[in-house]
């Protein structure tokens, strides 16, 4: 509580910031993300975020009325949020409000630290009370995961319903006619949609942490563009990006639980262990692509390569992330100090 002060000395652009903000935001308007992303409404957690970032600004010599309107935002969606309040809203309702007191926690804690030892550390606190109110809770476990199951069919279900109304409408029928190949795919994409629950419902532990990962960067970002009083260092740039190497645990423990026929008991544990560290070394590899790649063409057909081949690109960058744990190509490049 003790920690000083630290003022902003220059705002980050918004252009890209927006950007960010309007994909997250915008995510689960798509139907194959919505089959999939555990938190729907993502301004749950942005909101809830962004309030407790204001909170500890606040007692550091932030604005009051910022941190008094943020409160009062979260307070209303968290309440409302204008959607009916079944079990799957309560959950992720609760969610947004335990990641945010995590994180208010721990910038308070251990304020001198970087952004992303704090999220890591907001995340484990998040994850280890969860997992024990889910366990002290009716139904366990087992009505957690019936709950999101229900809850990623029904929006397939609704997102089916809509395409194929949106298909039946003057204007698609005008441009496509019955073309039978246009009657296939969408056949196809239905199915192709029908599938996805089965597994996101398996990876919603890893894929909620890195929605709420992304959650948190984002909050953090707005908020120190809004606010005069920085609660932390400033975020790096994406080519910059790295973090401690002992986290390469993560991805031995998840693929050894998850291949390992000793483990076969906790083999969908194992493998969300595995996505999300291994989503970590992904952002670490694409990191040392863009330090890799100054130049703007090279750079250009990255971007090509990741929207149409992303799963070899990912690839790609989780192989480099996690060999820049013991070659730390960036470090091998700098000069040496005179």
């Amino acid at each position: 509580m003790s920690a000083t002060t630290a003022p902003v000395t220059s705002r980050r652009p918004w252009r890209r910031f927006a950007v960010g903000l309007v994909v997250f935001v915008g995510a689960p308007l798509i139907p194959n993300i919505r089959a999939a992303i555990p938190i729907e409404q993502t301004w749950f957690l942005l909101v809830a975020i962004v309030a407790v970032c204001a909170i500890v600004g606040w007692t550091r010599g932030g604005r009051l009325g910022l941190a008094l309107i943020w409160a009062g935002i979260a307070a209303l969606l968290l309440t409302s949020g204008g959607i009916p309040a079944g079990p799957y809203e309560w959950m992720s309702r609760g969610w947004a409000l335990l990641l945010a007191a995590s994180f208010g926690l721990v910038s308070v804690v251990i304020g001198n630290e970087p952004f992303f030892s704090r999220a890591l550390s907001a995340l484990a606190i998040s994850i280890a009370l969860g997992f024990g109110i889910v366990l002290v809770s009716r139904g366990g476990l087992e009505k957690v995961s019936t709950t999101m199951g229900a809850e990623l069919n029904r929006r397939v279900v609704e997102s089916n319903a809509k395409l194929r109304d949106a298909a039946s409408q003057p204007e698609w029928k005008a441009i496509f006619g019955n073309s039978g190949a246009f009657q296939t795919l969408s056949a196809e994409s239905e199915a192709q949609l029908l599938q996805i629950p089965k597994y996101s419902a398996m990876l919603v532990p890893a894929l909620l942490a890195i929605e709420s990962l992304a959650a948190l960067v984002l909050g953090w970002a707005l908020y120190h563009r809004m606010s005069e009083v920085a609660i932390g260092p400033a975020l790096g740039k994406l080519r910059d990006f790295r973090f401690n190497d002992q986290l390469v645990w993560g991805v031995a423990v998840g693929a050894s639980v998850f291949l390992l026929k000793a483990f076969a008991d906790g083999k969908v544990a194992g493998l969300n262990v595995l996505v999300f560290f291994g989503f970590l070394y992904v952002l670490r590899g694409m990191g040392v692509l863009t330090w890799m790649t100054r130049g703007a063409a090279l750079k250009a057909m990255l971007i090509v390569a990741a929207v149409i081949a992303w799963p070899l690109m990912a690839a790609l960058a989780f192989v480099i992330g996690l060999g820049d744990t013991w070659l730390d190509w960036r470090s091998r490049a700098e000069p040496e100090p005179t």
